[in-house]
């Protein structure tokens, strides 16, 4: 539910394909966050979650993109 991020696909495994503003997505990368675009469509990114990946971690990434989303 964060205005501006689109999720594509219904989430059904660790992986998350989603569509935001190509300005957050370029912050994002600065602050050190790893994802790949243009797995299925060039506009979007695919979130991928491993075994190691804690709760916190997915709401640090939220934050994240909540207040970058918010800037544009």
């Amino acid at each position: 539910g964060i205005p501006g991020v689109e999720i594509n696909y219904p989430v059904e495994a660790n992986a998350v394909f989603a569509k935001f503003p190509p300005a957050a997505e370029k912050r994002l990368r600065e602050r050190g966050w790893k994802f790949y675009t243009g797995v299925i469509t060039p506009d979007e990114a695919r979130l991928m979650c491993s075994w190691d990946t804690t709760p916190e971690d997915v709401d640090d990434f939220l934050a994240d993109l909540r207040g970058l989303v918010g800037e544009a």
